[in-house]
């Protein structure tokens, strides 16, 4: 959260304070003067109507059960709910420990309630960390929300005697017991107790080992969906602090997918950091490593981690690289006697952190594969449901470029270099600042944008020749694309990304495609080659070798077709479309069903590069001079090139 810079010197201690009295009157807060003694007194009375003050202080019998807003804060409610009323027997437990006190507590409950004695339980947790049956049994149950601003403004004046005039709205999001307590001290004026709150928080900060460098969620881009679920998330959290909503109606549970590089860790540390709460870190492989990797020591770290962040809680518990859950669907025989108990533990695990009554975690799971997610995993209560970070577009870009260069180039528009690096991810763009720097430091001066420029779109070293093939082959993909009519083209590049020459950007197929849409597709895919063959007279190794290559997306999707989605002239469901190499190996027979759609959807881009030769040609030329056409600048060259004659000459001179 980032506070906006108030005046406090401005500030009249003496401000009109009536609409705080409808919380508590002021008479209960005399001989309160510290807030250690009121700030949890304040905080549990607000938490209850006037009818249940009344059973709390009088009624015979009762049992009461206080939900703590975090462990540190079951002692301090205890505490204050023995100073409001006199009780015959009272515990409070932050972790479990039912195994050696679980049944004297319980006896000593029935021995209280027998007499007609009137007992109190605090936990943060009181299903999970409470004797057996002592929370659903409670005839009272009390939620206690974190200190809210007139939570505070009331724990001020009970040490100062007055109230604060201006306070930072959600000034107490993320501080400790303890922190609020040091700050509000008796002796001081209200305006020193808002400094030292306001010092605490921006320290607490400062001194987070996880999250002290993370930036600003509201800094981050191209983040889509994902950061409108955090908005929602954190809106929804701040409304469950005011005691508007309850904890466990807040949207809390997801899992954030992409590709490698395009900052999943980094939005989770942003999301912490802007929502106040501690975050837990932990993945498959950190379960092997901190234990001795026996079934029984895994399912105790699972245990560990999110009994230690229920303690903490409200938090978020980061599961990283969560496809290392192994999917029963696909488990070999070999492995389902080990894992199968690891999983099922994960999934009531989550039934509980996700959707339980008591539970104050948030849970968001990340992968790079989430196709191989077991399916119960995203069952609603559990993780819900993915989200999918896309990679940024130029505007994106420009903003993660301008969030890293911070004031550097702050004049220079960074838009055309954006365009240039379409396509990049975050990683990229934290790559290419670091060493644009580095060789400007190397110069002894300042960073320029020609530094940035030259990690960006490095001169190539490519032969001409070469040059020219990828060329020729990126404008294939692009000039069949625009025929087909089936995404529109964003951006064609010859600027070399990886193992990839070139690049043409489109838009993402849809889920749910036609078998005409498919065709269309695979025709697109398979169109650089024929480029290479119709304009050039021969074709390169360019299509193929990756398994991210033309050949082999074109391949997956024709055998999917055929194995998967029921569209090859067979209802037989043999696999996931992913798993189309070994499905092959097992089916042989549909091969030759398979290479005569390819070669038929090969004759089909053929015939719109003979028919667009020209077009080809053209926009060839222009990434020769230009290396980058935006969408607009290519169809401004394709309009100018209508469709031609069909007659070739496979010599290659026509390039």
């Amino acid at each position: 959260m980032t506070f906006k810079p108030i005046d406090l010197n401005d500030a009249d201690d003496d401000e009109d304070d009536s609409y705080l009295e409808e919380v508590t009157p002021r008479g209960d807060l005399t001989g309160l003067n510290a807030a250690a003694d009121a700030l949890p007194i304040i905080m549990l009375r607000q938490a209850m109507s006037t009818t249940e003050r009344t059973a709390f202080r009088h009624n015979h019998g009762i049992t009461v059960v206080i939900k703590a807003p975090g462990a540190e804060w079951a002692t301090p409610l205890l505490d204050a709910g023995k100073e409001l009323a006199h009780w015959g027997f009272s515990l409070t437990a932050t972790a479990s420990d039912r195994k050696s006190k679980d049944t004297i507590t319980r006896d000593q409950v029935m021995r209280a309630l027998a007499k007609g004695g009137r007992v109190l339980a605090v936990s943060q947790n009181p299903v999970a960390f409470l004797p057996e049956g002592l929370a659903g049994s409670a005839d009272m149950t009390i939620n206690v929300s974190p200190p809210d601003d007139v939570v505070l403004k009331r724990t001020i004046f009970a040490a100062t005697g007055r109230y604060p005039r201006r306070m930072p709205s959600g000034i107490s999001r993320g501080l400790s017991y303890a922190q609020i307590c040091f700050a509000i001290r008796k002796g001081s004026t209200p305006r020193e107790c808002v400094a030292r709150l306001l010092a605490a928080r921006l320290a607490s900060q400062e001194h987070d080992p996880d999250l002290a460098k993370v930036p600003a969620l509201d800094s981050l881009h191209g983040y889509g969906e994902a950061m409108e679920w955090a908005k929602r998330l954190i809106a929804d959290l701040d409304a469950w602090r005011r005691g508007e909503l309850e904890f466990s109606a807040i949207e809390r549970t997801a899992v954030l997918a992409s590709e490698p590089g395009l900052g999943k860790t980094t939005f989770v540390r942003s999301l912490a950091k802007a929502a106040g709460v501690p975050l837990v870190v932990t993945s498959v492989s950190g379960w092997f490593a901190t234990g001795t990797g026996h079934l029984d020591s895994v399912i105790k770290q699972i245990d560990l981690v999110f009994s230690s962040a229920a303690a903490k809680g409200p938090a978020i518990v980061f599961l990283d690289e969560i496809e290392g859950i192994p999917n029963r669907a696909t488990m070999s025989e070999r492995n389902a006697d080990y894992w199968t108990p690891v999983v099922g533990h994960i999934l009531l695990t989550l039934d509980s952190a996700g959707s339980g009554v008591s539970s104050n975690l948030i849970v968001i799971g990340a992968t790079n594969h989430p196709e191989k997610l077991d399916a119960a995993l995203l069952r609603p209560g559990r993780l819900s449901k993915v989200i999918r970070i896309k990679r940024p577009d130029k505007q994106a870009l420009a903003g993660i470029m301008r969030q890293h260069l911070g004031n550097d180039l702050a004049d220079e528009d960074l838009s055309d270099i954006a365009a240039f690096g379409q396509g990049a991810s975050g990683a990229d763009v934290t790559e290419w600042v670091k060493v644009a720097r580095s060789v400007a430091r190397q110069a002894g001066r300042t960073i320029e944008l020609d530094d940035l420029l030259a990690q960006v779109a490095p001169t190539e070293d490519r032969p001409p020749e070469i040059d020219h093939r990828i060329a020729v082959h990126e404008a294939g993909h692009a000039v069949v694309m625009q025929v087909l009519g089936l995404l529109e083209v964003s951006s064609v590049s010859t600027i070399s990304s990886g193992v990839a020459g070139g690049s043409v950007t489109v838009a993402a197929p849809s889920r749910m495609l036609s078998k005409a849409d498919m065709d269309s597709y695979v025709t697109f895919v398979l169109a650089g080659r024929s480029a290479e063959e119709i304009v050039l007279g021969s074709v390169s190794s360019g299509s193929g070798g990756s398994r991210h290559s033309d050949l082999a997306t074109a391949t997956q999707m024709v055998a999917s077709a055929h194995l998967s989605l029921g569209m090859g002239g067979s209802l037989l469901y043999r696999g996931e479309p992913e798993d189309f190499r070994s499905l092959l190996s097992l089916d042989y027979h549909v091969v030759p069903k398979i290479e005569a759609d390819l070669q038929r959807l090969y004759a089909n881009a053929t015939d719109i590069v003979v028919e667009y030769r020209e077009a080809v040609k053209a926009v060839a030329k222009a990434l020769l001079r230009e290396r980058f056409l935006s969408g607009e600048r290519f169809r401004e060259i394709f309009d100018r090139h209508p469709p031609g004659s069909k007659t070739i000459e496979l010599d290659g001179r026509d390039g």
